[in-house]
């Protein structure tokens, strides 16, 4: 159901498009026994009015599409990185839009299809730069901690299932275990 505000912008539209005048658009609003503004209209009314301007060859468009999805290889491995650093809690948003902005920060170029192959390898390497940071301070400190006998495994997704009962070494449970293990320091 469209809202009234809605209603009255496609009706001004459809005015428009078919080259109507104020006077024609008037008569056109006495011939179906309504009132000579939209303003004064109920929904219903409203309704009547845009359903006479289809017949009369209005089309209502949907707004431009965003533009399409680039399907190469490097854009689809970075669309997948993305998702799974969001499903991991790295990236807040896991829209196109967002990662596209990301690009566009960190390289920028407006959009994942106008990368060339360099560019591409680059931002890839830069997520899982950013994926595994985090990571690999927690797997260097549990092997130093391992090393002086201070920790049983060096192995940090043993440690998370077992300290924190975590399958999954997400954003916030590589975080708890990285300050658990500054705690065994």
């Amino acid at each position: 159901m469209r809202s009234r505000a809605q209603l009255i912008q496609l009706i001004h539209i459809a005015k428009s498009q078919l080259g109507l005048d104020d006077a024609t658009y008037r008569a056109a609003l006495a011939g179906l026994e309504l009132p000579s503004s939209s303003k004064h209209m109920t929904l219903p009314q409203l309704e009547r009015v845009l359903e006479h301007m289809k017949r009369s060859g209005f089309r209502v468009r949907s707004k431009a599409k965003d533009r399409a999805q680039a399907d190469d290889l490097q854009s689809k491995m970075l669309r997948g990185m993305w998702i799974e650093m969001h499903k991991l809690g790295y990236v807040d948003d896991a829209r196109e839009a967002a990662l596209a902005a990301w690009v566009k920060r960190e390289t920028g170029v407006d959009a994942l299809q106008w990368l060339d192959a360099e560019q591409g390898q680059l931002t890839i390497e830069k997520l899982k730069q950013w994926r595994w940071r985090d990571e690999r301070r927690a797997k260097r400190l549990a092997a130093a901690l391992h090393a002086g006998g201070r920790l049983a495994s060096p192995d940090i997704a043993v440690l998370a299932e077992h300290w924190f009962g975590a399958a999954v070494l997400t954003k916030a449970v590589v975080k708890q275990l990285l300050e658990r293990l500054k705690g065994l320091k």
